[in-house]
């Protein structure tokens, strides 16, 4: 069967060190299913722009605003697997990303507002989010994005099923790291797998 995935790198850096995990679990999931599609987008190559807060999308299906934000909103949609990967800035997330996130208020509006969802809430769609810290990895250095993360994949009638993560990357860079691809690749396999359990 032909799934489509769905990648974000939500970096503003596009060869940094979540663009090299990202490839490399996409080249896990090619390992595991090599007929799937990608969709990879780079958001800093795009023009999006934020929500404005009009309340438009609650009285009318989808965003007024027209950027690049449309065609994300098809993709979306269209997709099986979402990945979105993204470095921790300040314990958040990286301004473009977020701005991305917050235009999906359209869809909640579609959702709970309109009763007409942007998304198929017939589709049981698989999320993972990949993202790294400077600091040393503790059990609540990714739990602020975290929730964001749920959020974003809630919206989008996406089931957040995995992460991964990794600390001390300003002192270990993920292209010194041995483990990252063997490790970056069962993730990618981990989400395909759970897809297959979908059908």
């Amino acid at each position: 069967m032909t799934y489509q995935c769905l990648t974000i790198l939500g970096s503003p850096n596009n060869h940094g060190n979540n663009a090299l995990i990202l490839n490399k679990v996409i080249e896990g999931i090619k390992e595991n299913n090599p007929n799937i599609k990608f969709t990879n987008i780079k958001i800093n190559n795009l023009n999006i722009n934020p929500c404005s807060a009009c309340s438009n999308c609650e009285q009318k299906k989808g965003c007024i605003i027209e950027d690049d934000m449309t065609e994300i909103y098809t993709k979306l949609n269209q997709s099986d697997i979402i990945i979105v990967a993204a470095p921790l800035y300040f314990n958040s997330l990286p301004a473009q990303l977020k701005t991305l996130i917050d235009r999906c208020q359209a869809i909640w509006g579609s959702k709970y507002r309109l009763n007409d969802s942007m998304i198929d809430k017939k589709e049981n769609k698989i999320g993972g989010f990949i993202s790294t810290a400077g600091q040393k990895l503790t059990s609540d250095r990714f739990k602020y994005v975290s929730g964001t993360m749920d959020l974003f994949f809630k919206a989008i009638n996406t089931t957040y099923y995995d992460n991964f993560f990794l600390g001390n990357i300003d002192k270990y860079p993920a292209k010194n790291r041995i483990k990252l691809s063997k490790n970056s690749k069962k993730f990618g396999k981990r989400l395909i797998n759970k897809l297959k359990e979908r059908d």
